[in-house]
């Protein structure tokens, strides 16, 4: 037993540095694959908007949201299988540039002065500014927020119906933009949580699924920013 310990801590260095290489690996990988999805969301909603399927995903939003939750959950059925991992991430990631097309179409082509384009790039110059900021933040500290999955994933489902219950009966401009407040928070501390996962437990997940969660983050994200600002816009 001695002698096995001995060996074991003679080795550490070695297995540390291997471990350490195979860490910045997988975070690599993760970040990339992210990269490809934003890149194939917006050539989604591009492609969408520059054509009649933009019109086509306005007309009939339940078939596009199955088509949707088809892609997703076929990405995340496709993610320990290499051949098909990064592909149906990327089809996933197109599609919901697609669904969102119809929002981002409108925006753009708007006769109200206070929304357009630039709206639509403010929004998403703060997502990334917050995204960015966030993933620093953890990186630099290396400090673990898993302990909030908890919290914010409680904090979502109940979002989620203070959403249902303004759709359906409140129908309040001030109630929404509370929503979007809040949902920015959740979405705040899903990439905190998100991102000590891809830190912690590295290669412990596929990169694809983990790439999905941080795309999915800054999507909502995204979302959220871009409604408290057409809020704040139409109180001008």
């Amino acid at each position: 037993m001695a002698q096995f310990f001995q060996s074991t801590v003679a080795f550490t260095p070695d297995a540390l540095a291997v471990a350490g290489q195979a860490r910045l690996a997988y975070i690599r990988k993760v970040y990339t694959y992210f990269g490809f999805g934003l890149v194939a969301a917006i050539a989604g909603s591009l492609v969408a908007m520059n054509s009649g399927l933009v019109f086509f995903t306005a007309q009939h939003g339940i078939i596009t949201f199955l088509v949707y939750l088809g892609a997703f959950f076929w990405a995340q059925a496709s993610a320990n299988k290499p051949a098909r991992a990064v592909p149906t991430m990327v089809l996933f990631t197109f599609i919901s540039g697609v669904i969102l097309s119809p929002l981002l179409y409108m925006l753009a082509h708007s006769a109200n002065p206070n929304t357009g384009v630039q709206l639509i790039y403010n929004s998403l110059f703060l997502t990334a500014l917050v995204f960015g900021g966030l993933t620093s933040y953890v990186f630099i500290t290396k400090k673990d927020f898993s302990f909030l999955a908890g919290t914010i994933t409680v904090g979502l489902f109940v979002l989620i119906g203070a959403m249902l219950i303004n759709s359906f009966f409140a129908h309040s401009s001030s109630f929404e933009l509370g929503i979007s407040v809040i949902g920015t928070l959740l979405m705040a501390g899903f990439i905190l949580v998100d991102t000590s996962r891809i830190l912690k437990y590295a290669n412990q997940f596929p990169p694809t699924s983990a790439a999905l969660s941080l795309y999915l983050d800054f999507l909502n994200l995204f979302l959220f920013i871009l409604q408290i600002l057409m809020g704040s816009r139409s109180r001008d």
